[in-house]
């Protein structure tokens, strides 16, 4: 072994094994707290964890769940681990009690292992339950149970009917996400001026295979402006688009999570891709178009509940077992324009 790779190797099992140390150490940190925090609850009360930690997208599916098991738990002292980017998604909740921001797998492993909780709702499987750094996998007994996995979830249904069955709870009568928008978003969303009536669109996702090209995009949009009178608004963490004309604002990287479910609620219209920013779109009530394409082992699926779900409020675009990025620019314009133009005419 050469005396670099031997620096490696030791640099390496140095900060896995510093992370590991610290990921018991604050579950046992937070097993303290609960502790504290279980004996102040009044007699009988229960201390109940959700876990269902990433990604922002899936937290808002998620979100009927925190009524429906407040509904079950009334008095409890409900707890949702979630990672620390999306916790402003749950601290905003009214139905939750204490957002815990989640350091790591094998934190949570720690901690639910001293049974501190009377109940855990697992809204989430096997592949969300990894830390690459401990090299932990976290098994959820209900979902493995049902043969539900990364592979398969869609089989299942959408995201809300999944999460409910790798939680071990019935389905909610209400199925329409919300989302819990504060004073300070709406006052951020002000101050930028906004034109009155504009379209939002989102048009790169976390995930490559959901993405649909920066050049469809640009046409996309050059279209809208010409042919509609509305000015577009770009979300996102980052845009790939090169457009430099009036009527197009470019938004991204400036937004907090919920600061961008400001502005989707908002606009008139919502036009992107199967990823976070369409879930707040249904949360918010904004008519969407949903740019999809096969996914994985899935050629079809539908991951909305509520008023998406049942089309109601939307338009899912896609040619089935084709990628999206293989969506003609005219299969994308054609639903929008049956709806837009039908508007313009009733304006």
């Amino acid at each position: 072994m050469t005396f670099r790779r031997f620096v490696e190797l030791w640099t390496h099992r140095y900060h896995k094994y510093s992370h590991i140390f610290k990921a018991h150490a604050l579950g046992y940190q937070a097993w303290l707290h609960f502790s504290r925090k279980k004996q102040q609850l009044p007699k009988g009360a229960e201390l109940v964890a959700v876990v269902r930690t990433e990604h922002f997208g899936d937290i808002v599916a998620a979100e009927p769940l925190s009524r429906h098991i407040r509904a079950l738990h009334p008095k409890a002292h409900i707890v949702w681990f979630v990672k620390p980017a999306f916790r402003e998604l749950v601290e905003t909740n009214p139905n939750v009690d204490e957002a815990h921001g989640e350091f790591c797998v094998t934190e949570r492993r720690v901690l639910l292992e001293t049974n501190i909780f009377d109940k855990v709702y697992p809204l989430q499987f096997r592949n969300n339950n990894h830390c690459p750094k401990c090299q932990v996998f976290l098994d959820n007994t209900i979902a493995d149970a049902a043969g539900i996995n990364v592979h398969t979830y869609f089989n299942y249904g959408n995201l809300l009917e999944v999460f409910a069955q790798t939680g071990g709870v019935t389905m909610p009568a209400d199925d329409q996400p919300r989302l819990y928008l504060q004073d300070r978003h709406r006052q951020k969303v002000d101050a930028m001026n906004l034109p009155n009536s504009f379209i939002v669109i989102h048009c790169q996702s976390n995930y490559a295979p959901k993405d649909w090209p920066a050049t469809r995009w640009v046409e996309l949009v050059n279209w809208l402006l010409d042919t509609y009178p509305y000015q577009v608004v770009e979300i996102g963490l980052r845009s790939n688009l090169d457009i430099q004309r009036e009527g197009y604002h470019n938004l991204c990287g400036k937004l907090s999570i919920l600061e961008t479910g400001e502005v989707i609620r908002r606009a008139t219209y919502f036009i992107g891709l199967d990823s976070g920013p369409s879930h707040l779109a249904n949360a918010t009530g904004t008519y969407g178009f949903v740019l999809m394409g096969a996914l994985g082992d899935f050629p079809a699926y539908n991951p909305y509940s509520g008023s998406y779900g049942r089309g109601e409020n939307c338009v899912l675009i896609r040619e089935e077992g084709k990628p999206c990025a293989q969506l003609p620019v005219e299969k994308v314009k054609q639903p929008i324009a049956d709806v837009l133009s039908k508007e313009v005419l009733k304006g």
